[in-house]
């Protein structure tokens, strides 16, 4: 497959000199560069572990409830929280 690459003059330059060194195209050099790139990639993300605490004050509030209690009170909530 050809495609086109757009690259940054003393980068260009850089992996070019280095193809050179070590005796291969810049093309060969370029997939090489890729595929070490792609090896790194993590497949999945990492599981992120969320600590909750207790309050020690039991909350049995509906979120219906929640919203009622909001627009009763005048508090302006963020405008992500409500539709």
């Amino acid at each position: 497959m050809q495609t086109t690459l757009r690259l940054n003059d003393e980068l260009y330059r850089r992996a070019k000199a280095e193809a050179a060194r070590q005796g291969i195209t810049l093309t060969r050099l370029i997939e090489e560069g890729i595929r070490l790139r792609l090896a790194q990639t993590p497949r999945s993300p990492k599981e992120i572990k969320l600590h909750t605490y207790s309050s020690g004050v039991p909350f049995d509030l509906t979120p219906e409830e929640i919203k009622r209690l909001i627009h009763e009170t005048d508090i302006q909530p963020p405008k992500d929280l409500l539709p």
